[in-house]
């Protein structure tokens, strides 16, 4: 079979194959200026995790580097239309494949976009307390507040509630006490109002409250709550827990252990 060249317009094809490579270069002129610049506004916004600025670039390059090599398909004749069906089942069927992992990568960039918390953030994420050590595109990493490593997937993470304990200005804090049936409770109310007020880190708006909150079994329940700033949160509750027992003892009022009266009957 002799194929006679003579009739192929090279020129044609000359014109078009040095029109697809111009398409190329520029295309991926334009791609690399554009993810810069995507990398630039983003590291300025300081909105933006840092995690997240290598993906924003990468993105926009590969975007429009798809875009310049579709152009310059079509410039050489070749039909992109079964490319982008080809394009589209492959996705299809890679999402569907890796449906878990796309829903942790997709909650991932939603947390580092939203950013309901930062490193270093103490926070309680459903049942799950502790300081954050790291949030990449899977997993968020925590060290609980007794020191234990835990990992949490991202999708998880995204539909859980989520409380960010340092960003809080302020907290509220219970302390409860029970005090004898027998004893004083104006006596106690008194007493426990009298630490409230001289502790200089408990708040004076909002305004504390002492009352009396149940009576037990075995005891008559004193409810105090007061606010402080959030970093006073836990010093203030342990040496208030303390004063309040020590302040009890010295006015005489004792707090019981809980006990229950047996009464036994003669089948006689």
């Amino acid at each position: 079979m002799n194929l006679d060249f003579s009739k192929l317009d090279w020129e044609q094809y000359a014109v078009a194959g040095g029109s697809a490579l111009a398409i190329l270069v520029i295309g991926w002129m334009i791609a690399a200026w554009a993810g810069n610049l995507v990398r630039r506004m983003t590291q300025r916004s300081g909105r933006i995790s840092p995690t997240l600025i290598p993906l924003f670039s990468k993105l926009t390059r590969l975007t429009l580097l798809m875009v310049a090599a579709l152009a310059a398909f079509e410039k050489i004749g070749v039909e992109t239309g079964g490319l982008f069906a080809m394009i589209g089942a492959a996705g299809l069927a890679i999402a569907l494949a890796l449906k878990d992992t796309v829903a942790d990568v997709a909650a991932g960039v939603a947390l580092l976009i939203l950013r309901p918390f930062d490193v270093g953030d103490a926070v309680m994420i459903g049942d799950t307390g502790g300081s954050v050590t790291a949030i990449d595109m899977f997993q968020t990493k925590l060290t609980s507040f007794e020191g234990v490593p835990i990992v949490l997937n991202n999708s998880a993470v995204r539909t859980a509630v989520i409380q960010n304990f340092t960003r809080a200005q302020t907290r509220r804090a219970d302390i409860e006490v029970g005090i004898s049936y027998g004893d004083d409770v104006g006596k106690a109310l008194a007493a426990i109002a009298a630490l409230l007020d001289a502790e200089p880190r408990v708040l004076k708006d909002p305004a504390k409250l002492v009352k009396v909150n149940a009576l037990g079994d075995s005891a008559v329940v004193i409810l105090a709550r007061y606010h402080t700033l959030a970093a006073d949160f836990l010093d203030t509750k342990l040496d208030l827990t303390r004063a309040i027992k020590e302040r009890m003892d010295r006015e005489g009022i004792s707090i019981p252990f809980p006990q229950r009266d047996l009464r036994i009957v003669s089948a006689a």
